[in-house]
């Protein structure tokens, strides 16, 4: 896991915190999980692929359980959004195997990404063991 360091002014005394955030999921505690016919939160099959597709099921008691685990503060988190490193639509599922905390400027450097491999997955144009090798790989660069 990386962090990114940004520095606070805090008085005229010229101190300076340093507050650190991820801007990795840390493979320790999750690597990406998928949906299975089996999950509690499965409702289909789509596309041609036929992939498992699980619903959006996370609890603020899961998502406040992520931010301990990753060490954010209670006032840090409006910061933050609580991911899934493998999408939903790309046949992720909603376990802590496949949540972390990504920081709003993290998310923010790739918009489009997901979005695009849905559509590709979605058109038949690349199959889900190719999105989620590019979603991996950028999620786990940074």
């Amino acid at each position: 896991m990386k962090l990114f360091f940004i520095g606070v002014l805090l008085s005229l005394s010229f101190s300076i915190t340093v507050v650190a955030f991820p801007t990795t999921p840390n493979p320790e505690l999750a690597k990406g999980s998928l949906c299975t016919t089996k999950d509690k939160d499965y409702v289909e099959k789509r596309y041609k692929e036929k992939i498992p597709y699980c619903f959006r099921n996370v609890s603020v008691s899961v998502k406040n359980q992520i931010f301990a685990l990753y060490r954010i503060p209670k006032k840090y988190h409006g910061q933050y959004t609580i991911d899934h490193i493998i999408p939903l639509a790309l046949g992720g599922d909603n376990s802590f195997e496949n949540l972390w905390p990504e920081h709003k400027k993290v998310k923010a450097t790739r918009q489009n990404l997901e979005i695009e491999l849905y559509w590709a997955l979605r058109n038949s144009e690349i199959k889900q063991k190719e999105a989620i090798k590019i979603i991996l790989e950028e999620k786990f660069k940074h």
